[in-house]
């Protein structure tokens, strides 16, 4: 026989804290496909877990009645705990004592502060051993608990229920009466009784609940309303808990409760093929999972099908029905593994500054070293790509002894060798000891044996919030990694070219060596890979430099309507053919709008005109 009890219905798998006090139950095993190892079932022994749909958490309740022996039974759900840091124990005419706090709170992840919510074994035991009854705390309200419950459910289903209430057990006519006219609730079918209570309340809940579904015919009930059980349960339990907590010597308690909005299992994806498999990872959250596709279906139709490919993509918010859509890219290959890993767990509280076409995405490259522990190698591409050559040639380059390979990037380079401002900021903030070698993150084929050694997850977060770094996260992988990089032909990583303003890329670019500026032009030729880099996209201006490569490739994917639908439903002039640009005057909160044009003309890139400009209207003048 245990001490204390405390069961966690799950319906699905989810993350319940280690504990020697809470156990993890399976609800509706008996209906279930699948079955959680972690978990006890509530089919095993005695049970009616195949009235799920209509019980739910009441399954898991009469499996512990019936199979479990305990001092203490509690019961929480997958997403609600019992907060044991504020406790109020209740007077003899039942009223809490002091003054009561809201009856819950929210917290994002069940991975963060639990012992601030005093969910830790000594805390929950000390609370525990204290009390016979344990219950929710009241939930005041302007509606009455009869008045609530027909405002949502079947008014005739509360009704047959008293009903059968008074005359099963008449002495609970008085506080049936009490409690429903009354405004404070008691919610969630969550609670923890001493052995002798919560016999008694099963005792005397169940022959209710049969009873009432013997006198009701349930073939017009929707799926909501078919659950009429459980939500009587829970008016019944208030009820029960008015009468019992009037008992002389019961020594009751009432706790708010927590609501935890994520509590998924953190699972770090596994290789799923051999050695020789190719392994890809990519980033993408909902807004531009159908351009993830569209990069993606380029790769698919450039594999090689006698190789594997293991393809990974980094997610916190992309809906199911987008990750099946993506999925099914892979249908009838069974070389290709697309899988999807949320790494919710590793970036939430994280401000992650962010600014221009950037979005907070570009960083989750930083937690391969964390989510992917049994991989040594992989290839990370940016989303906003169109690929034409098979990725296994790339990822079979040699980097042993290095970090990682990349592609010189041509555009902050030509930048370094004609703005001064951007040769002091390469230089003196980002510390290069060779700026011409900065490389270009889009495309990173990664050691992670070599780069688990010297870095981790946190160190490059910690960098990243030290300063509003111009390009973000490769500004800060170029920081950790220089001088252990293996460089790559600008092929695997082309840029496409634009015109704003009245500058191009290109132009920014012919500064570079003639060397890389060679390469670069044979590169446009026959690019294995292009980068639409930057502001321009091709579903938002379709006529950019290659945007050829990519509606190829989105013709041929299940969003290629949703893009069209997207770029083309709103109202007013798309941003990026408009060479006008809003500037805020500092340190003053006026604003003006510049056209582009006409400024780059009057102060070209790399003037000491431009630059006195820049120092007082700030980067917006960058070309």
């Amino acid at each position: 026989m245990r001490d204390i009890q405390l069961f966690v219905s799950c319906h699905k798998d989810s993350l319940v804290p280690e504990s020697r006090l809470l156990q993890k139950i399976q609800v509706g095993a008996e209906l279930a496909d699948f079955r959680l190892s972690d978990a006890l079932k509530d089919n095993e022994g005695a049970s009616v877990s195949e009235k799920n749909k209509a019980y739910c958490e009441l399954t898991a309740q009469y499996w512990a009645w019936k199979n479990a022996d305990a001092e203490y039974y509690g019961f929480f759900h997958y997403r609600r705990y019992f907060d044991f840091s504020r406790e109020f124990p209740l007077r003899p005419d039942g009223s809490p004592a002091g003054k009561t706090a809201p009856p819950y709170r929210v917290c994002e992840s069940i991975r963060e502060n639990m012992p601030e919510f005093g969910l830790t074994d000594a805390r929950m035991e000390e609370v525990i051993k204290k009390y016979d009854i344990i219950a929710t705390l009241r939930e005041k309200s302007n509606s009455t608990v009869y008045e609530q419950y027909c405002q949502f459910h079947r008014k005739q289903d509360l009704d047959r229920m008293l009903t059968i209430l008074k005359r099963m057990y008449p002495d609970y006519r008085e506080a049936a009466e009490t409690y429903i006219k009354s405004k404070q609730h008691y919610f969630m079918n969550m609670y923890i009784m001493r052995k002798p209570y919560f016999c008694k309340y099963m005792e005397w809940l169940f022959p209710l609940l049969d009873e009432f579904e013997k006198e009701t015919d349930f073939s017009e009930y929707s799926e909501q309303e078919y659950r009429a059980c459980a939500y009587l349960s829970e008016r019944m339990f208030g009820i029960w808990f008015t009468r019992a907590k009037k008992e002389a010597g019961l020594k009751c308690c009432e706790l708010p409760y927590v609501i935890f909005e994520d509590t998924a299992p953190q699972e770090f994806p596994a290789p799923v093929f051999g050695k020789g498999s190719v392994n890809l990872v990519l980033a993408s959250d909902e807004r531009f999972a159908p351009y993830l596709a569209v990069m993606l279906r380029s790769v698919l139709d450039c594999t090689d099908k006698k190789r594997c490919y293991d393809i990974i993509v980094l997610h916190t918010d992309i809906a199911a029905n987008t990750r099946k859509s993506i999925a099914a890219l892979a249908e009838g290959r069974p070389e290709i593994s697309i899988r999807f890993c949320d790494i919710r767990g590793c970036v939430r509280g994280i401000d992650f500054p962010v600014h221009h076409h950037f979005s907070r995405e570009t960083f989750y490259r930083y937690f391969i070293l964390k989510v992917l522990p049994d991989y040594e190698k992989v290839l990370y591409l940016d989303a906003d790509m169109a690929v034409r050559q098979d990725v296994g040639k790339l990822y079979d380059t040699d980097i042993e002894g290095y970090l990682l390979a990349a592609v010189r990037d041509m555009d902050v380079i030509g930048a370094f060798k004609s703005d001064p401002d951007t040769e002091r900021y390469l230089t003196k903030r980002l510390e290069l000891k060779r700026p011409l070698e900065y490389f270009q993150a889009g495309v990173l084929l990664l050691n992670l044996t070599a780069l688990r050694r010297e870095l981790t997850a946190e160190m490059l977060v910690k960098k990243t919030l030290e300063f509003s770094w111009h390009m973000v996260d490769q500004d800060v992988l170029n920081m950790f990694c220089q001088g252990r990089v293996r460089f790559l032909d600008q092929k695997w990583n082309m840029l496409i070219d634009w015109e704003y303003g009245g500058h191009s890329r290109r132009e920014r670019m012919s500064h570079a060596p003639m060397g890389l500026w060679r390469e670069y032009g044979e590169a446009r030729k026959n690019p294995y890979i292009v980068h639409f880099a930057g502001v321009w996209k091709p579903w938002n201006t379709p006529a950019c430099d290659w945007a050829e490569a990519f509606w190829n490739a989105a013709r041929r994917t299940p969003f290629y309507e949703r893009i069209l639908l997207e770029n083309t439903a709103g109202t007013g002039k798309n941003p990026v053919f408009d060479e006008r640009r809003e500037i805020r005057l500092r340190p003053t909160r006026l604003k003006i709008r510049v056209d582009m044009k006409k400024v780059n003309r009057l102060l070209p890139a790399g003037t000491r005109r431009r630059r006195l400009v820049r120092a007082i209207f700030g980067r917006s003048l960058r070309p």
